[in-house]
């Protein structure tokens, strides 16, 4: 069994921390209270508490990451453990798309052309019915205005033949609506599901408003390397260098 590191889960389990945050709790108080600096002796007062501060702060952030080394560690190996089993997990589920995706696909493509041919055959239905009506309707238009018993016997002809069209069409079987998943053995549901994707053909013909900004381009580490480095020398095409005041402070050494 591996020995699993201690976790932490509060700062005041620190014994260093409690001391450092009771110095701090002092040190904040008498700072608070203090005026705005206006002579020398005030300054070296003020200078003190802020370089206090500063490694204290840099105390801090030592001991908490000593503190979380073991949480870390124990995320970082239940993560990598976990990464194998996950990863064993998506192998096998990229080889049940590679076996059932072909399928699908073929019966998404079935069930597509049962749809066609069944608006086909409901607009054919309709056009008859439609047409056995306008035959009857003429049939009877025909009854009424003329004597000619030849024009009456091919009108009911055409109503006749109206009407086995609609009967023949109505005898024809539904197509059973396909459904578009599959259920499995245990109640599963798999469906095959349109995800839109791009990819670039010809990046010049790309307009700028899809484009990141050129300031996000930036690489802002080397940049900062180079201001660092070169100071008041440093020189980029574009890129203007520049300096701000900042307070620095390290804390004194008693004797």
């Amino acid at each position: 069994m591996t020995n699993m590191p201690r976790i932490f889960t509060d700062p005041k389990q620190s014994k260093l921390t409690v001391e450092i945050v009771a110095d701090m709790d002092t040190l904040e108080d008498k700072l608070t209270n203090m005026p705005d600096v206006k002579t020398e002796e005030e300054a070296e007062v003020v200078s003190e508490y802020r370089a206090q501060f500063k490694a204290k702060s840099r105390e801090l952030d030592k001991e908490r990451k000593e503190m979380t080394a073991g949480a870390r560690a124990t995320v970082a190996m239940l993560n990598d453990k976990y990464r194998v089993i996950i990863e064993r997990a998506d192998r096998c589920t990229q080889l049940a798309d590679n076996k059932l995706l072909p399928y699908m696909q073929e019966q998404e493509r079935i069930r597509l052309e049962e749809e066609r041919k069944a608006r086909e055959a409901e607009a054919a239905r309709k056009k008859a019915e439609a047409d056995a009506a306008a035959a009857k309707a003429e049939a009877e238009r025909i009854a009424k205005e003329t004597k000619d018993a030849e024009a009456l016997k091919e009108a009911e002809a055409e109503v006749t033949k109206a009407r086995e069209t609609l009967d023949e069409i109505s005898k024809t079987p539904a197509v059973k609506a396909r459904g578009k998943s599959t259920t499995g053995v245990l109640g599963s549901q798999t469906g095959l599901r349109k995800v839109w994707k791009y990819e670039i053909e010809d990046f010049s013909k790309v307009p700028e408003e899809w484009l990141i900004p050129p300031e996000e381009r930036l690489d802002k580490g080397k940049l900062n390397t180079v201001a660092k480095r070169d100071q008041e020398n440093a020189y980029v095409p574009g890129i203007r260098f520049y300096c701000e005041d900042t307070l620095a402070s390290r804390a004194g050494v008693r004797k």
